[in-house]
């Protein structure tokens, strides 16, 4: 389990990490590109499309982070059941096995 939780602390920083990238590449190629030319247009649309790629990744990688999330809280739902059901057979005296 600590194994599971560490990777699920570890993800939301990929995906920070990738979101900064994707808005200092927007920065970056509008502080190098000026105006008025097809070449800078070009550059400013290659731009976009790169941000626009990297915005689909994180969405992307959010979206695995969800569902990881929400099977990890399924297990901790099951075993927390399984302990509450242990717990209930030893407030009624056990299993029933040994007759008490």
């Amino acid at each position: 389990m600590n194994e599971e939780s560490s990777r699920f602390t570890r993800r939301p920083a990929a995906v920070a990490a990738v979101l900064g990238i994707a808005v200092f590449g927007a920065g970056a190629g509008f502080a190098v590109s000026g105006c008025g030319s097809d070449s800078n247009s070009d550059s400013v649309n290659s731009v976009i499309d790169s941000v626009q790629s990297q915005a689909s990744s994180v969405q992307s990688q959010a979206s695995s982070v969800s569902s990881q999330v929400s099977t990890a809280v399924q297990s901790v739902q099951s075993q927390a059941q399984s302990v509450q059901t242990q717990i209930q057979q030893n407030q009624n005296g056990g299993s029933g096995q040994y007759g008490y």
